[in-house]
């Protein structure tokens, strides 16, 4: 699920062209891992150091939205099962572009994008929404960090800093269709009830 969200929202972002004057579409955005781009060849070879990359830095459950119901009621039929994940993927969009004017056009062009279109359903999609996945709908958010937390991030990942920016993705209501069938109950009778 995480990883068909993730090539969504890289898709989306290749889509993203406007006029037939901008360079075509698989010019632009790529899914992988940043960090590995110093020390992998085949990261270099593959053309990111010239692309936006899209890389998934976190994870993290979505506490508040936690208290959904157990049972769910499908017409006559009722099933148990556990209650929706809600999560947050936090993913970094970086360009090592040699030229680093270009790197700062494509992570303004890549901000651009989300300031327009932030919220992504299966309605407004122009990529394969990952419905089969369990995910309803996407919505991505400027994640702004400071100083301390930005040289952490390009610290743990082991490389020099880059343009970047960091979005919060919420994945809305991530559920396996899979339930187990309980009964219903009817009726109570309260007749033999001792006071």
């Amino acid at each position: 699920m995480i990883s068909k969200a993730l090539k969504f929202i890289t898709d989306e972002l290749n889509r993203r062209w406007d006029d037939a004057s901008t360079p075509s579409m698989e010019d632009f955005a790529v899914l992988g891992n940043i960090a590995r781009l110093d020390t992998d060849a085949n990261a270099a070879q593959g053309g990111m150091g010239k692309k936006v990359v899209v890389t998934l830095v976190n994870i993290e459950e979505e506490k508040t939205l936690k208290n959904s119901p157990h049972y769910v009621r499908n017409g006559e039929e009722v099933q148990r099962r556990n209650p929706s994940v809600f999560i947050n993927l936090y993913i970094l969009f970086s360009c090592a572009d040699e030229d680093h004017i270009e790197a700062l056009k494509k992570i303004s062009r890549t901000m651009m994008f989300f300031q327009r279109k932030n919220s992504f359903t299966p309605q407004n999609a122009t990529a394969t929404f990952p419905t089969e996945a369990g995910v309803e709908k996407i919505v991505l958010d400027l994640f702004t960090l400071n100083f301390e937390q930005v040289n952490h991030l390009w610290g743990i990942m082991g490389g020099k800093y880059l343009p970047s920016i960091l979005y919060k993705a919420r994945i809305v209501a991530v559920q396996d269709a899979l339930g187990e069938r309980v009964g219903v109950i009817e009726e109570v009778d309260l007749s033999n009830e001792r006071l």
